[in-house]
């Protein structure tokens, strides 16, 4: 043996293999590169991998039978010893061994400091974004239900796989029975993959047909048929899970692995009503009645299957529904206090089935915040059922909600942003998330967002007239101020919240046009349409302060009586009871001073004003705080312009607020005194983006 080692070193063999392996790993440092930069497919890397694990041995036999020799290649038995250069070849190797290091290192640190290989080198099993199309019923009408259900559990057996973020059934239900291209949904959708399939139910036989599409190429990954009685059905919906799982190369846990295994009941007529009871209570109208149908058939599913954990789930979730209806009425708080009670019940009997059951996790948040009313433990709730599923864009939301709460604003802004990539619609979470991006100033995340949601919602009008506004505070030009302009004056708008939106624009290009007639009677529309529609009748404190900021421009640019007829009407605002729990719900004391000053009263303004500044700008909640903070800027403009400029400093420098320099260049009139301070002027010529702008409309001094 040691004969043969120290053949294998005077052949270089031993030298040759380590230049080999390190050339090699060279390689696919440099495929995984390429496959990260030009998102290849990362099937490539395993294909070289291969190739060289099976060309190595091929290259060992080459180094003991060949020797490298100025005149090429020749069997190292055929060179007389005297003859032989090993001895030269051997340091040859070295210096190849050590160049070869050397690149090794430099392609290492630039994959650190570039991230070119990211998932690929570093996280090999990287998140795939899958929408699960509603399933096709291919039965009787009646068994919507089923193939409704079998869909949804899917789709939860999926969003359990850390590795996979599911799109909300709610923002794919428009694509049911969808026979288009299916890399428009995957485009939709920014998704990897779409899941297709088909359910048939005849008495007790069961067929599902799926299929999983690459959203990219339009490909089938993966499909099959199953056939099997309907006592089959859980372990159907477990074998399509695993299925995918294995061909999506997901790296699953132990504890996914026994989810994905796992029967929700071994009683598949509890099953049924389960399923009928959950499409009744999800259903798009569904009201009270519906709850206390889906009750009554609930009842009956756990009356079959005591421990069926996802009934007693739904039951708590109704009942705290129902508390929740019903607590509003005075006329009901005894039935009010029997449905929160029904809640605890159902909740704790379905904790002690499963207590790690996300959907527990999530019922048990909302009893912390709708019942409870303790928004910390709500909010560490939710969190656990965000790391238990990530694709819980409910609890996502909720827990953005209540990161504002806490203000924490960066937080809520990321939890929005994982909640929009799983619904993508035009609902309460896009509005929340484009909100957020407003008040933390970042635009060129707004712009591309609304401008998605214009394109696949082409009917509601106010997102692109939006796009373009908000274009135009993110560059400050002139042309993006135009072409937002020219956007407004060409849209038509069809739907209230269209109005009201469009509205609000409108506003800000009749005060450009001097068109200030125009601009107040826009203004008068949003503001009888805020207090009525979004506050039922009663007016909060942002009401009087707006109508304060009107009055001003009413006294100075408009009919002085209707600017005082404002006023006395602000002062019957302040006399009508506020309600407390409203997120427009403000301190009063930092908007009274406006109104002492335009009454004439200019001392005791400015008195009021300083004792509520540090109150004010200690302030850190969310969004209050936030609103207050612009709130004090405004009214020092108007009572106390010397220090305006140091106060927009302090709010715009330091905090989160509904105030920022963009936002002021945009709407110069509601802070003439700032506009004009000349270190605000030299901010604007600093910036550069406004300059155009609002020389053009002769705010900017020359």
């Amino acid at each position: 043996m040691f004969k043969f080692i120290q053949e294998l070193k005077r052949r270089n063999v031993i030298k040759a293999t380590i230049s080999y392996v390190v050339f090699s790993y060279a390689i696919l440092q440099i495929a995984s590169l390429l496959i990260g930069i030009l998102e290849l497919d990362k099937g490539i890397n395993k294909i070289v991998l291969i190739v060289l694990i099976i060309a190595l041995p091929l290259w060992i036999v080459f180094a003991y039978i060949y020797e490298w020799t100025p005149s090429g290649f020749k069997k190292t038995d055929s060179i007389a010893e005297e003859k032989s250069i090993h001895e030269a070849t051997s340091k040859k190797l070295n210096h190849y061994i050590i160049a070869g290091l050397f690149l090794l290192i430099i392609l290492l640190v630039a994959d650190r400091v570039f991230d070119f290989t990211g998932n690929i080198v570093n996280k090999p099993d990287s998140t795939q974004v899958i929408v699960v199309l509603p399933f096709t019923s291919e039965g009787e009408d009646e068994e919507e239900f089923f193939s409704s259900g079998i869909h949804n559990d899917v789709m939860t057996r999926l969003s359990n796989i850390h590795d996979f973020r599911i799109i909300a059934s709610s923002a794919v239900a428009e694509y049911k029975n969808y026979e288009g291209d299916l890399r428009t949904i995957g485009d939709r959708f920014d998704a990897n993959y779409v899941l297709q399939a088909a359910v048939r139910k005849n008495g007790q036989r069961v067929r599902v047909t799926a299929a999983l599409i690459n959203a990219k190429n339009n490909q089938t990954a993966w499909s099959n048929v199953y056939d099997g009685e309907l006592s089959d059905v859980f372990e159907l919906q477990s074998d399509i899970s695993i299925k995918i799982a294995n061909q999506l190369e997901a790296n699953l846990s132990e504890e996914e692995k026994d989810e994905l295994k796992a029967f929700p009941t071994d009683n598949i007529s509890a099953y049924e009503d389960y399923l009928l009871a959950r499409h009744t209570v999800t259903k798009p109208n569904a009201g009270y009645d519906e709850f206390n149908q889906g009750l009554i058939i609930l009842e009956r599913a756990v009356a079959a299957d005591p421990k069926f954990t996802n009934a007693w789930t739904l039951i708590a979730e109704i009942h705290s529904v129902r508390y929740d209806i019903l607590k509003r009425d005075p006329n009901n708080q005894e039935e009010a206090e029997k449905a929160k009670e029904a809640t605890y019940e159902a909740f704790k009997v379905a904790q002690a089935l499963a207590p790690n059951n996300p959907d527990l996790l999530s019922t048990q948040a909302f009893i912390f915040k709708n019942i409870e009313q303790d928004p910390l433990k709500a909010l560490s709730a939710f969190e656990k059922a965000i790391e238990q599923n990530p694709s819980d864009y409910i609890s996502l939301k909720e827990a953005a909600f209540l990161y504002t709460f806490f203000d924490q604003p960066i937080k809520s802004k990321e939890a929005l942003e994982k909640a929009f990539a799983l619904t993508q619609d035009n609902g309460p979470i896009s509005f929340q998330l484009t909100f957020a991006y407003e008040v933390l100033g970042e635009y060129e995340k707004m712009v591309p967002i609304l401008e998605k949601l214009a394109k696949y919602y082409p009917k509601e009008k106010h997102y692109l007239v939006d796009a373009k506004y908000y274009q135009f505070l993110k560059d400050g030009k002139l042309s993006s101020f135009n072409d937002f302009k020219a956007t407004l004056e060409s849209t038509t708008t069809e739907f209230p919240w269209d109005e009201r939106a469009v509205k609000n624009k409108e506003m800000v290009v009749a005060m450009f046009n001097n068109e200030f007639e125009k601009y107040h009677d826009k203004w008068e529309g949003h503001m009888a349409s805020h207090t009525a529609d979004g506050h039922n009748g009663w007016v909060c404190p942002m009401v009087a302060n707006d109508n304060l900021n009107q009055a001003r421009l009413m006294l100075t640019m408009g009919d002085p009586t209707e600017g005082q007829k404002m006023l006395n009407e602000v002062e019957s605002i302040v006399l009508k009871p506020i309600n407390l729990y409203s997120v427009c719900t403000f301190d009063p004391d930092i908007y009274l001073p406006k109104l002492d000053f335009l009454k004439g009263d200019t001392e005791l303004a400015k008195q009021k004003l300083d004792e509520v500044v540090l109150r004010v700008i200690k302030n850190k909640s969310f969004p209050t705080g936030a609103v207050e903070r612009a709130v004090l800027v405004q009214a020092s403009d108007m009572i106390d312009p010397d220090k305006v400029y140091t106060y927009y400093k302090q709010v715009t420098d330091n905090s989160v607020s509904f105030i920022s320099f963009e936002a002021i260049c945009a709407e110069p009139w509601t802070y003439p005194n700032l506009i004009k301070d000349p270190r605000f002027q030299e901010e604007i010529r600093k910036d550069g983006r406004f300059v155009e702008f609002l020389s053009t409309f002769g705010f900017l001094k020359s």
